[in-house]
């Protein structure tokens, strides 16, 4: 982890335009998502260089840089590198594409997404689960909650929208067609069947029949996740190399404050003094 037993405090005339906010606010839900996260965080934004740019309950909302600050309980401030260690104090490198694709978010009033959120706590949970005996019941709610939300997804009852941290992520990923300002997200792999999968083979020492209304669930589940993410669907080749290394070609629902916060493209720069009130 890139946390910091001592983080240096920064006064908020240092942040710059294309700095990722990572904060810890007050209230049980904050507690409960940076519980099951994992990380020292339960919220994600972004600095477009004027205000902050985050996805909360009102949607995607511009807010004032000091009013975020005295909201949460801390803030931290992350700054972008590229892979071979660029800024976006480097020429080949300006922040404006991923200004402008926070500010796209912005301008055409995303919603909040109430259902991914509650998706990616169950993605969350998925990543968390340990690899010993799990009941099968378990299993099966947990992958029936995952395949209905997918349907819906489907279907189209759900009009695009998107939680705090896949805004972050977008903004990057998103920035330019091709694609160079995406963070490594690590861990956030797109092929949930691999997961779950594993998680069914060693749910017991003892050998048991194949539970083809599990198998069947599973599939189901993956090809729907294949149809809302066609450009997700490795070869299980691919699958095999991208569980050695950073996969940047992740399901945007399922990045997490935790996955910025690790993630070697973003790197801990200070955390934010609150102004005297």
């Amino acid at each position: 982890m890139k946390e910091k037993t001592q983080i240096p405090e920064i006064d908020m005339s240092e942040i710059k335009a294309g700095d990722v906010l990572l904060s810890y606010g007050d209230g049980w839900i904050s507690d409960v998502i940076r519980l099951v996260d994992g990380g020292s965080y339960s919220h994600a934004a972004f600095f477009n260089g004027e205000s902050i740019v985050e996805a909360g309950l009102r949607g995607v909302v511009s807010t004032p840089l000091e009013k975020e600050v005295n909201a949460q309980k801390y803030v931290d401030v992350y700054r972008f590198i590229s892979d071979n260690q660029m800024n976006f104090s480097s020429p080949d490198w300006p922040v404006e594409p991923v200004v402008q694709r926070a500010n796209y978010y912005l301008e055409k009033g995303t919603k909040y997404a109430d259902n991914q959120l509650y998706l990616v706590g169950v993605l969350i949970l998925i990543r968390k689960l340990p690899h010993t005996r799990v009941e099968k019941a378990v299993l099966r709610a947990i992958i029936a909650m995952v395949f209905k939300l997918f349907k819906r997804i489907l279907e189209g009852k759900e009009t695009k929208s998107v939680v705090c941290s896949e805004l972050v992520y977008r903004s990057f990923y998103e920035a330019i067609p091709e694609k160079k300002y995406g963070l490594t997200i690590k861990g956030t792999l797109a092929p949930i069947m691999v997961q779950l999968d594993s998680l069914v083979e060693n749910e017991t020492l003892e050998a048991s029949p194949p539970d083809k209304e599990l198998n069947k669930l599973l599939e189901q589940a993956e090809q729907m996740y294949w149809k809302i993410n066609p450009e997700l669907a490795p070869s299980k080749h691919k699958i095999d190399s991208l569980l050695k290394a950073g996969n940047p070609l992740v399901s945007a629902e399922m990045v997490s404050p935790h996955d910025l916060q690790i993630s070697p493209n973003l790197e801990l720069i200070g955390r934010i003094k609150k102004s005297a009130r």
